[in-house]
């Protein structure tokens, strides 16, 4: 048996067809919803399929702080979490990944692979082919030198913990904007454990960005990266590999029939760019501005926040 926690708010859309997925897999496990003051819609999906759940303020909602909540209600000693809009591709997915995470003794997390939905347009589908190749890999500190930050890039719509491992390092950090995974697998990999990606465990998951919406999240990435210098100094800095991505994002369209956007690329690479330098001076604006400029509204109206 494993835990997984899924945070939720307005999820309705999304759970129907998760919570079929999930009672199909292999695997078994308990399920823990940790919802943000969600609609009613959402709240009968939870009765009818009797789904435990922890109830938080929606002003309360942190990326850290609430996954915590997920590992001190979670009754097993792995704990998996996804997002509500990712989705199993296989029954035998959960299974898939708690094999690699159990299959070496120094490997306290491992994350699964994020395929494109069917749908999504080619910017989003160039960023799940790439963040999320077809090869496994096991990443240890040894790795830095040559991958950089990529070493601890991985995500939490889709990961497995040792529960005792994330415990022993302090859980989740508290009170972060996004990040909260890399910066737990930064840990884990300057502690000398292992953070494994195991592309055979698939999910779906994708967005379709717009360029403001690119801008904001960058704004967000900048502000994560200046609160967590201390321990992303130990890799190397983003914005080679942003100079790398923005490379491949080129070949990618020109290969595949997309030359046509490849304007619309260099709009969104500037905003992105615009976006992450905003957001690692972020401690020099107003919060009223950091609130238009960043995708996590709420965050910026959070009490404990170190200005």
């Amino acid at each position: 048996m494993i835990s997984v926690v899924i945070p939720t708010y307005n999820a309705a859309t999304y759970l129907p067809k998760l919570i079929s997925s999930l009672k199909g897999q292999t695997l078994r496990h308990e399920l823990i919803c940790i919802d943000s003051e969600s609609s009613s819609d959402t709240q009968k999906i939870f009765e009818k399929e009797a789904v435990k759940v922890v109830h938080i303020k929606k002003k309360m909602f942190n990326h850290g702080t609430t996954r915590n909540l997920g590992v001190q209600a979670a009754t097993h000693d792995i704990v998996v979490f996804m997002t509500q809009d990712a989705l199993p591709a296989s029954r035998y997915t959960l299974q898939t990944l708690i094999n690699n995470l159990n299959s070496r003794s120094d490997i306290a997390m491992a994350y699964g692979r994020q395929l494109p939905y069917p749908e999504t347009g080619p910017f989003g589908r160039f960023a799940r082919l790439i963040n999320y190749p077809i090869d496994s890999m096991i990443k240890t500190e040894d790795l830095i030198p040559r991958m950089g930050i990529r070493t601890c890039s991985c995500s939490n719509s889709f990961a497995a913990y040792q529960k005792a491992d994330l415990l022993a390092i302090g859980g989740f950090p508290e009170n972060i904007i996004l990040g909260e995974d890399v910066t737990v697998a930064a840990q884990f990999i300057l502690s000398g454990k292992a953070v494994s990606y195991c592309a055979e465990a698939e999910v779906f998951h994708s967005h379709d960005y717009t360029i403001s919406e690119e801008f904001r999240r960058y704004f967000d990435i900048g502000v994560f990266h200046r609160e967590k210098h201390d321990i992303l100094s130990h890799f190397k800095q983003a914005e080679s590999e942003g100079l790398k991505y923005f490379i491949e994002e080129y070949r990618y369209l020109k290969n595949n029939g997309y030359s046509d956007l490849i304007f619309n690329q260099f709009i969104r690479t500037v905003g992105k760019y615009i976006g992450y330098k905003l957001g690692t001076i972020e401690s020099r604006l107003p919060i009223a501005l950091k609130r238009k400029l960043s995708m996590h509204h709420s965050f910026w109206g959070n009490t404990n926040y170190r200005t």
